[in-house]
């Protein structure tokens, strides 16, 4: 590890008293060992969320290292937190950041660095660094902790997006806690994610988790951008915009754009996001109980299917289509596929299979969805009758260019962001 990158904590006895794990909850009940009933939280945030057995915990890097350096302090408090969540019956899942923060010292650079080849770099010398120290703490609780990297091409995938939510259930089912990043040394704009914050969103749906937290060194969400009070409760749908501070992290990521973001991707499969301050030993048993700690985003009612929230997250769309105002409303009030018929234009090349946006006659995206034909074949069929079909192409794969089963209207897909909010003309 090398002594001089870790800021190493003073020796602490264990006590069994405030600070040892407790099966206790707020109100004086118990708290089942894993394999008993799911815990559920305090009344409140039982009432407004529901039952919580498992949570992601993305974890910031200025949480856990600052100059360059592991706080190794902060990483053992981090994993005593954890283990009482474990001793209280819930299931954890850890985005951890903080390798380009670990390493970027290491390797000579006097401040985080910003182009894409000294980051990746950074990240190499740090991971390593981050997950040893990541094991040790844990392994204090008696606790293992595996390592999972990932890309974009874990998601868009469908193969290699069941092979991660089946290894994530494997590794939750053996009580191991898994701790997912993204391959920062390796990944390139292609098939980069982005930030933490929205690999962590992500990671919710893979997962099929109850509860993103989010821990960095703000407080939450305050208002007037940043300059006000905190404001306790959000509605996803709401317009926060003028609550929303652009200020990014250190590291030249993340930032509470990315984290409210992040928040309202979650909220599109139904799992509602607390952005707390994670600098204090026993803030995420406190939020995960339900104490008053941060923003909660709440999320929308409405849950997608496994296999609509599989196409809402994917990352890319490969091209789009435009529709007139007819099948527009017809796409927009549900239960609808789209046909040949209402198809004005495509623009791109791709195959079947692909995601594409699905756009009103003036451009605008209102829907992604799944072709079942590739984008030559749909030119040709562009504004006929699906009976036709044989008759143009020689074969009839489906009727429907797009089936409603693989549509998902865009507010209930991730947020777009500014270059994607027009389709080509």
């Amino acid at each position: 590890m090398g002594g001089t990158d870790l800021e190493i904590p003073h020796k602490r006895q264990r006590k069994s008293g405030r600070n040892a794990p407790s099966r206790r909850n707020a109100s004086g009940g118990t708290r089942p060992r894993n394999g008993g009933v799911a815990p559920t939280g305090t009344t409140a945030l039982r009432r407004i969320l529901g039952p919580i057995r498992r949570i992601v915990v993305k974890v910031g890097s200025g949480v856990i290292a600052d100059s360059g350096r592991l706080r190794a302090r902060a990483v053992s408090d981090l994993a005593y937190d954890v283990s009482v969540l474990r001793h209280r019956g819930y299931e954890v899942l850890m985005v951890v950041s903080g390798a380009v923060a670990a390493g970027y010292s290491a390797i000579g650079f006097g401040a985080p660095p910003k182009s894409v080849v000294e980051r990746q770099a950074s990240a190499s010398v740090g991971q390593h660094r981050l997950m040893a120290l990541l094991a040790t703490a844990f392994s204090r609780h008696r606790l293992h902790v595996a390592q999972l990297l990932m890309s974009a091409e874990d998601i868009e995938n469908r193969r290699r997006f069941l092979s991660a939510r089946h290894t994530l259930q494997m590794l939750i089912a053996r009580g191991v806690v898994p701790i997912i990043n993204e391959n920062d040394a390796l990944s390139d704009d292609e098939i980069k994610v982005g930030d933490n914050d929205h690999l962590a969103a992500l990671v919710t749906s893979v997962a099929s988790a109850d509860l993103l937290v989010i821990l960095s060194r703000v407080d939450g969400l305050r208002s007037n951008g940043g300059g006000g009070p905190v404001i306790s409760e959000v509605a996803v749908d709401g317009d926060i915009s003028a609550h929303v501070s652009t200020d990014i992290s250190a590291t030249g990521v993340g930032g509470m754009v990315a984290k409210v973001s992040a928040a309202q991707l979650a909220s599109r499969w139904g799992v509602a996001t607390i952005i707390a301050n994670g600098t204090h030993q026993g803030a995420l048993p406190r939020i995960v109980e339900g104490e008053p700690c941060g923003t909660i985003f709440l999320p929308r009612r409405r849950r997608l299917s496994e296999r609509k929230r599989w196409i809402a997250i994917r990352s890319r769309t490969r091209g789009s289509i435009r529709v007139d105002p007819a099948t527009e409303r017809s796409l927009r009030a549900g239960r609808a596929s789209l046909l040949p018929m209402g198809i004005l234009a495509v623009d791109g090349d791709f195959l079947i299979g692909a995601r594409v946006d699905l756009c009103g006659a003036n451009g605008t995206p209102f829907a992604v969805g799944l072709v079942s034909y590739s984008a030559a074949e749909i030119r040709r069929l562009r504004g006929r009758p699906r009976d036709e079909i044989q008759r143009v192409l020689g074969y009839e794969y489906m009727k429907e260019i797009v089936h409603h089963d693989d549509l998902v209207l865009l507010h209930d897909a991730r947020p777009r962001t500014t270059k994607e909010a027009v389709c080509n003309s």
